[in-house]
């Protein structure tokens, strides 16, 4: 299929070209609202790891941070981003704000050109007013930083035109995982799902509609897929390495709930009430990732779209110097369980590494509920 032949190169592309161009803003994390940048008439572009790379991040990070922030720092100070108008680092992992500060320290003690200007968006999650109004003064700071970028105001109705762009690629998110739920079988890979997916964070709204709707026509003409129906809860995939090594195995991945998969689809915001207070809502109370939530909620949510997805097995695969996902764990399994879906949990995994070591645990599982 040729859009998704093109989707998947955009996809690959983002993690070893240079980043972005004068009017993108690259940001870090789930928690930055790409509406700003939208309505200041720029491109977002979300900055993935570069699985494998080394360098500058090795140095300055040192041992125990999560590697995709590692070479996001590597990425960042070798000048991956030099052209782009700034960069949003979210507060979304531990590894997110250390990028931030060690960057932050960098451009203090020995500035680099290549680096853009730099903001940090703090959204926070707890169940609290308090939190909430927490989350409105940093949103409106990042409004103001951004309108500096560009020298010009954001107003409201510039927000407003955002959201509901930012709202049709949610949907065109939708419509993706659609195609692995497709009645009488999937008609899309987990890792295919993966990379169109991640085209959107790369992409305009503009040339991701073209190539989605593409890929839709090309899409319901096309086989059903064999294989095992699997859900993936754990730690976020900026690649698809995992994927390819479950889907190997005789599965086929028909959900997930990590921000790079189809958890970035799943939450529109509202479109008609007060623009502000509806993008601070939708960022602090959107879709439950593993960081910043709770763990009942998470639970629920869980085992809610591996049901809703029809998956026989849920896999949990965590990546190392990654602690939030395994704290969901316990109360996965016991939700789980009262869907009647078994859970498997694999090893923490280093970002980028060989798993073979994984694939008879996997294929025991699949043996286990194709019984």
């Amino acid at each position: 299929m040729q859009a998704l032949r093109t989707l998947t190169a955009h996809y690959a592309a983002a993690r070893t070209a240079r980043v972005g161009h004068s009017a993108a803003v690259v940001h870090v994390g789930r928690d930055v609202p790409r509406e700003v940048v939208l309505a200041a008439g720029l491109v977002p572009v979300r900055l993935p790891g570069a699985p494998g790379r080394t360098g500058a991040g090795d140095h300055l990070f040192g041992a125990g941070i999560d590697d995709v922030a590692r070479t996001q720092l590597t990425r960042v100070l070798d000048g991956d981003l030099a052209s782009c108008a700034g960069l949003a680092i979210g507060s979304d992992c531990e590894g997110s704000v250390r990028l931030f500060l060690h960057l932050w320290e960098v451009q203090r003690v020995e500035p680099h050109a290549d680096v853009p200007p730099l903001a940090f968006v703090d959204c926070g999650h707890l169940p609290q007013p308090s939190t909430r109004a927490y989350n409105r003064v940093r949103f409106d700071e990042f409004v103001d930083q951004v309108a500096r970028w560009t020298g010009r105001p954001i107003h409201d109705d510039d927000l407003a035109a955002a959201v509901a762009t930012a709202n049709g690629t949610r949907r065109l998110i939708r419509a993706i995982g659609e195609l692995r739920t497709a009645t009488g079988g999937p008609r899309l890979s987990g890792a295919d799902a993966l990379a169109c997916i991640g085209a959107a964070f790369c992409l305009s709204q503009a040339d991701f509609a073209v190539l989605v709707g593409a890929l839709l026509e090309e899409a319901a003409d096309a086989p059903a897929l064999p294989g095992v129906p699997v859900f993936l809860t754990g730690s976020s995939h900026d690649h698809a390495q995992a994927y390819e090594l479950i889907e190997s195995c005789g599965a086929v991945i028909v959900g997930e709930d990590h921000d790079w998969g189809g958890l970035a689809g799943q939450s529109d915001v509202d479109e008609y009430g007060p623009v502000r207070e509806a993008l601070v809502d939708a960022y602090w109370a959107g879709a439950p990732a593993a960081s910043g939530y709770g763990i009942a909620e998470r639970a629920e949510q869980t085992a809610r779209l591996a049901a809703r997805a029809g998956a026989r097995l849920v896999i949990a695969w965590l990546r190392e110097h990654d602690p939030a996902p395994a704290w969901d764990l316990c109360g996965q399994r016991e939700a789980l369980a009262e869907a009647g879906i078994p859970l498997l949990e694999l090893p923490a995994r280093p970002y980028r590494g060989a798993a073979d070591d994984c694939v008879a645990r996997v294929d025991e599982a699949l043996c286990g509920v194709r019984a």
